[in-house]
């Protein structure tokens, strides 16, 4: 049965290695620690495996524990200021797009920072991880009408911060 987790867990791991680590390094903004938490979401599902109940897809529930590893870090940095991002961001934009964008891209990123852990959740898991609204729900514990409501007020501070910094216009051409 060991044998058998082991290697279930490590096909999950090669299927969303990526998909966690974008979600976590979105969420912290700091590569050095997103290794660590990729690893952890990862040991953590593999000894919570007797407790998945497949109500849910495995990608779902990998971010659900991510989440909760992300949440508990963001708790305990509470009263520093989050690190910068780092000038190359994997992630799931074309590449051609992040090439003729890229300030626009970092800019956002930046922005998506500044945001409450919530509404950075929810813009992350939908404009980049490309959820939809019930595995958001899933992922976070809540109603579709909360994701959905979060989702538009998270999108409203962005484009605030936008019209201060630029004039508006840029956060809708990006996402």
């Amino acid at each position: 049965m060991d044998n058998e987790k082991r290697h279930l867990v490590m096909e999950w791991y090669e299927s969303y290695y990526d998909d966690v680590y974008r979600f976590i390094l979105y969420m912290l903004g700091d590569k050095q620690l997103c290794e660590d938490f990729v690893h952890d979401t990862f040991v953590r599902a593999y000894t919570a495996m007797d407790r998945f109940d497949q109500r849910s897809s495995v990608k779902t529930w990998l971010f659900g524990i991510a989440k909760h590893l992300v949440l508990d870090e963001i708790r305990k940095r509470k009263r520093r200021r989050l690190l910068p991002f780092e000038k190359e961001i994997p992630s799931s934009f074309n590449v051609e797009q992040l090439i003729e964008n890229k300030e626009a891209v970092l800019e956002l990123v930046s922005n998506i920072q500044k945001l409450k852990p919530n509404y950075r959740m929810v813009i992350i898991l939908k404009k980049v991880e490309d959820c939809s609204t019930k595995e958001i729900a899933d992922i976070l514990d809540w109603s579709e009408v909360k994701v959905r409501k979060t989702l538009s007020r998270a999108l409203e501070s962005l484009r605030k911060m936008n019209r201060k910094e630029e004039g508006g216009g840029r956060i809708e051409q990006t996402l």
